[in-house]
């Protein structure tokens, strides 16, 4: 995948709805097996991330519905399917 586009060939963009400069970019790939989640600033790229194609789904189902119940009641930090998330991280 080289450089940044303007606008993915195959995705959406939504906008922020706080500062409409702002946006939201979601761009399929499917020769590598991801889709690129980035956010933009004005025409500036401010980062991305490469969700797997198969963790899509898991993706959308989290937006659609949120945690589950059980997990929600938790007070441990959370212990995700990709890896570990310290919901109160040491700063030295």
């Amino acid at each position: 995948m080289p450089g940044a586009s303007p606008l993915p060939k195959q995705g959406d963009v939504f906008f922020d709805c706080r500062r409409p400069d702002r946006s939201l970019r979601i761009s399929r790939h499917p020769d590598a097996g991801v889709v690129v989640l980035s956010i933009w600033n004005g025409g500036v790229c401010q980062g991305t991330f490469q969700l797997p194609a198969d963790q899509v789904g898991m993706f959308a189902d989290a937006l659609l519905h949120g945690p589950p119940p059980e997990a929600a009641a938790e007070t441990a930090p959370e212990l995700f399917r990709t890896g570990e998330y310290d919901t109160h991280p040491r700063i030295a």
